[in-house]
């Protein structure tokens, strides 16, 4: 199944192609996913042989994210869904991580707290658990903002944690806790087209019309809007 993912929910984003085995993967730079990924989707898909119109699938991570980056990368997913006729899929950057993680454990799948930088000393987290009834293999508990500190002070020892925040919180994080290796950390183009993959062999497809994007936070805008 020719698939194209998309992941602009960090500062680094990626984009990639997968088909028949093969992938084709390439970095967005910090910044400008607007500008760059256009031809960051048309690159990939060529060194597989084809186009993005021919993607049969489109994959990209809905958040949680930048504001700015999950607007950009989601619209530009049901663009692509919309033109081409593909099925779109919707995955969860909480999803993606925790496959990352269990991939770099070497396939061993074990609950983990994922954290992602909120801004303002605070982190937007949930709890990845291995479910073998969800498609992708994960259940993941509703994301929640909390302070960083509070975050951290609440995680049981030995717990396994992971996440974008991580980079921030790696001079605090307490002794006892276990971290994943820093490579699983972030979300990734190619892991979200195999989750996606997984998610549309189980019908699990969204009405491009319906996706929208799972912010950190609502807009400055919004939260400064009258009650």
């Amino acid at each position: 199944m020719k698939t194209l993912a998309i992941d602009t929910s960090l500062a680094v984003g990626s984009v990639a192609a997968l088909a028949d085995g093969a992938v084709a993967a390439a970095p967005l730079a910090a910044g400008d996913h607007a500008r760059l990924l256009a031809a960051a989707l048309v690159d990939v898909a060529a060194r597989l042989g084809w186009r993005p119109r021919d993607a049969e699938l489109v994959a990209v991570v809905r958040g949680p994210g930048s504001f700015t980056g999950l607007r950009v990368g989601v619209a530009t997913a049901k663009a692509l869904a919309w033109a081409g006729g593909a099925r779109l899929v919707g995955v969860s950057a909480f999803t993606v991580v925790a496959r990352r993680t269990a991939a770099a454990l070497g396939g061993r799948a074990q609950p983990v707290a994922i954290a992602f930088d909120a801004g303002r000393g605070e982190v937007f987290a949930a709890r990845a658990v291995p479910d073998a009834a969800d498609p992708a293999g994960w259940s993941v508990s509703p994301g929640a903002l909390a302070p960083s500190a509070q975050w951290l002070a609440a995680l049981p020892a030995g717990t396994l944690v992971s996440g974008p925040a991580l980079e921030a919180l790696a001079g605090v994080l307490p002794a006892a806790l276990a971290v994943a290796p820093r490579e699983a950390w972030c979300p990734s183009a190619e892991e979200t087209g195999r989750a996606a993959r997984l998610l549309a062999a189980a019908g699990r497809c969204a009405d491009p019309a319906a996706l929208v994007p799972d912010y950190l936070r609502p807009s400055y805008a919004e939260e400064k809007r009258p009650p």
